[in-house]
């Protein structure tokens, strides 16, 4: 077998470089998500385990990540750590969530704060808070930052809608929800 000379050598490995940098500038760029746009749904459910099971099961959702700890940072520049049993699930090929937190029931005739509720993706949380004031949303939390176990980081914060209704705003620092 003969080898190749050297300098021939390097310019085929050229050429195949220059045809891959041409090919990968055609590839379709991923496009930056839409904002606003709804992200996610919570729902509290009594068995985390058997509620992913169910899920997967019976909708072909794909587990995306279990988170175990959330550490809240307040307005006041405090963070808190949290143990959770929390599971985002979502169907291949999209990016909408579906958000299970195990939890206990709560009493009879008595809500369950911030869960239960109706997630909105914003790029400028601080923006989207001020329309959402300036709109009517009842009862708005401050922004406060949440990371979870998984590596995310987010800033969020929460209104009532004119029924009651419980609505986050979350803007994605980093990972992915």
């Amino acid at each position: 077998m003969q080898v190749l000379p050297r300098s021939i050598r390097l310019a085929a490995v050229a050429a195949f470089a220059s045809i891959i940098i041409m090919v990968s500038a055609f590839a379709p760029a991923k496009k930056a998500a839409l904002s606003p746009r709804f992200n996610h749904v919570m729902l509290f459910v009594a068995d985390l385990d058997s509620s992913i099971a169910f899920y997967t099961a019976a909708l072909d959702l794909q587990l995306a990540q279990r988170i175990t700890e959330l550490t809240v940072t307040g307005a006041n520049g405090e963070p808190s750590v949290h143990a959770v049993k929390m599971a985002l699930l979502k169907f291949p090929g999209q990016d909408f969530v579906l958000e299970l937190a195990e939890r206990p029931a709560p009493a009879p005739g008595q809500p369950t704060p911030y869960y239960q509720h109706l997630g909105v993706d914003v790029r400028d949380i601080a923006a989207a808070a001020e329309r959402v004031r300036k709109a009517g949303g009842q009862a708005p939390s401050p922004i406060q930052t949440v990371s979870t176990s998984s590596g995310t980081v987010a800033k969020n914060m929460f209104f009532r809608g004119p029924s009651g209704e419980l609505i986050e705003l979350m803007e994605i620092v980093s990972g992915e929800f």
